[in-house]
């Protein structure tokens, strides 16, 4: 009977997928492919099974001639988990796209440096144009005069730099050191520019696999496409990922129709995350974008989805959210729902998390602006990284009289007692000191309240105790500097007013330090509340979903044209027939990856300016049934 039950069972369904790669992965004749896997689909086995039909096949082969296979993945924990399930196999090199990009570039100082030169000259060239064109004495002025003579000192510092460094994992503030952005930049180029580069790349890893290749900066991948062009009788690209997943800006738009001719499609249809309710609701959201669909496990439970439609200004949203839980605690037969530390409670969009967690007016000064969007959400922005990475600990620690830690955070991040400085210094005692100074100076702003985050920056530049970032270090020269002189003309700050990515620096160095702790809680994924970003790969047995325009205010997205509270706007319409992405899709990948996230039962609570119209619209598209939309919560 047993036998009869799994011989009827769809477990096997996507079985032929593995094969399918595996038939493209021939060091002969190689094929490359695209694998589409939607949310749940078991991705990462297909990886690792992919993976060790290499070593079953072609180990001997591949190490007599020092080649390797690589992977490329877009978080350290995806990383960790592929080297574990591929039992630490030297023949493998699993690494994040910074990490791999710099294992690349690494040691090709020359070329680096030819690189760093031509785009800082082209850089200074565009800040001098735009102060010629400017007025003098402006903050926008200022700025441009700042970065002209940092990215000066940095241009003559060149030929001096014998040797580059960088840390995927660090803040590069070193003045040899590339930053982040730098470092796909250069390889990018590298690839497009440089034949032997690519010769180099394809003769040490005849396989690569990219994971969230959808997500995997688009440059890159662009450069990629065009090695596996160039190289394609002996090189197999291997590209995982799922359009309706793309959360970055940077990511690489609508993947699927860049794939080559000839390369193998595969695509994985089962779910093994969700349960059917859930599965048969993201195949509804979905289905306006394109003609993917999954089928859940036939021993999947059926689940619970509950939509919970409530006007805006709905008082005291904390607590109608908890009697929501205790709802579905009650429908679910799950008394877990009744505590928030058992759900996991995503946003639509981070503004909402922003308010909630009382770092709001940091989020809007440095959100709202697309170069810094994507580091700032996922913790990797240069200027924040200095407040939480460096201030914060330190702060923490004295204000707990901790001098262990402190001490620690000094040795490890302060130049002052750096072991190039103590080494350097005749007397170590006097670097103690001056560290202390610096300290006791930081300390001090707390005596008359809370700080800003410009008064903290302006101690640490003035007593040095941390290397501020270069993004920083223009900004400071512009805050010191109006505060200094009040006698630009308005009407020259209005014909030439600061950057974007000025003002937004600006505007957060104006902010109350205490903003600082709850962010660095965010994106360290250490608060009850949580996004897309943070949550992607990730599973949870109940799953509530806030949605909230008035809160959100608008950044990129808007749930309320999705779920057909308001009209798409002419904008929207335009993209959409231009086939360029627009709010509505981008909230639909949202809505998409947040919901498929439920392993059990999801509520998904909506306020919205016209709850009739919402439950209408999700009635009329077949998301929910009307027993499952609720306006009103029963007593």
């Amino acid at each position: 009977m047993t036998e009869l039950v799994q011989s009827n069972s769809n477990m096997n369904m996507d079985d032929h997928v593995d094969g399918t790669i595996a038939d493209a992965l021939r060091l002969d004749d190689p094929k490359s492919f695209f694998l589409f896997a939607g949310a749940g689909s078991g991705k990462t086995r297909t990886l690792v099974n992919a993976l060790q039909h290499i070593r079953e096949n072609f180990r001997e082969k591949l190490r007599l001639r020092g080649r390797q296979v690589a992977v490329i993945t877009y978080t350290n924990a995806a990383c960790d988990e592929i080297i574990r399930r591929t039992e630490y196999d030297a023949l493998l090199v699993v690494r994040t796209i910074h990490s791999f990009a710099w294992q690349q570039i690494q040691g090709l100082n020359s070329d680096i440096r030819v690189w760093l030169r031509d785009a800082l000259q082209r850089q200074i060239r565009e800040l001098q144009e735009g102060e010629t064109k400017g007025r003098p004495g402006t903050k926008a002025s200022i700025s441009r005069l700042a970065q002209i003579e940092s990215k000066g000192h940095r241009l003559d510092r060149l030929d001096q730099i014998k040797t580059f460094t960088y840390n995927p994992n660090g803040d590069n503030r070193e003045r040899n050191a590339l930053n982040h952005s730098e470092v796909i930049k250069i390889f990018s180029s590298f690839l497009h520019t440089k034949p032997l580069m690519q010769r180099l790349l394809v003769e040490k890893f005849p396989f690569l696999f990219i994971d969230e290749s959808q997500d995997t900066h688009g440059a890159l991948v662009d450069a990629l496409l065009s090695v596996q062009q160039a190289h394609k009788e002996r090189f197999s690209l291997g590209l995982i990922g799922d359009t309706m997943q793309r959360i970055y800006a940077d990511g690489k738009d609508r993947i699927e129709d860049e794939i080559p001719a000839g390369w193998a499609v595969p695509e994985k249809k089962l779910n093994h995350r969700s349960p059917k309710r859930v599965v048969r609701l993201i195949n509804q959201i979905r289905s306006s974008a394109d003609v993917h669909t999954q089928e859940p496990r036939d021993d999947a439970i059926e689940g619970w989805a509950r939509l919970f439609v409530f006007p805006t200004g709905t008082d005291d949203k904390p607590a109608l959210e908890q009697r929501i839980r205790e709802y579905m605690a009650e429908i679910t037969s799950d008394p877990l729902w009744k505590r928030i530390d058992d759900c996991k409670i995503l946003t639509l969009e981070h503004h909402m998390a922003a308010r909630r967690m009382g770092f709001e007016r940091m989020f809007e000064a440095l959100a709202s602006v697309e170069e810094f969007r994507t580091s700032f959400l996922d913790g990797t922005f240069g200027p924040a990284r200095l407040f939480t990475h460096c201030v914060l600990p330190l702060v923490n620690a004295q204000k707990k009289r901790d001098k262990f830690a402190a001490t620690r955070v000094l040795r490890e991040l302060s130049p002052l007692l750096s072991k190039d400085s103590l080494k350097a210094s005749q007397k170590p005692a006097d670097q103690l000191a001056a560290a202390q100074t610096a300290i006791n100076h930081l300390m001090g702003l707390w005596e008359a309240g809370v700080p800003s985050c410009g008064q903290v920056l302006e101690s640490i530049a003035e007593t040095k105790l941390f290397d501020i970032p270069e993004r920083l270090k223009a900004v400071l020269a512009v805050r010191m500097a109006s505060s200094e002189s009040e006698s630009v003309k308005a009407e020259d700050e209005r014909a030439d007013p600061p950057s974007e990515d000025m003002a937004a620096l600006l505007e957060f160095l104006e902010c109350p330090f205490s903003m600082i702790e709850p962010y660095a809680a965010y994106v360290a994924h250490e608060a009850s509340y949580d996004t897309h970003q943070g949550v992607k790969g990730l599973e949870f047995d109940r799953v509530m979903v806030l949605m909230d325009d008035s809160e959100a205010r608008g950044f990129m997205f808007g749930y309320e044209k999705l779920l057909g509270a308001k009209a798409p706007t002419p904008g929207d319409l335009k993209s959409q027939q231009e086939g360029k992405d627009n709010s509505i899709e981008r909230t639909r990948r949202l809505f998409y990856v947040t919901c498929s996230r439920a392993k059990r039962s999801l509520a998904l609570v909506a306020y919205t300016e016209n709850p009739a119209a919402v439950r209408a619209h999700v009635l009329a598209n077949r998301w929910f049934d009307a027993g499952e939309v609720m306006l009103v919560l029963p007593d």
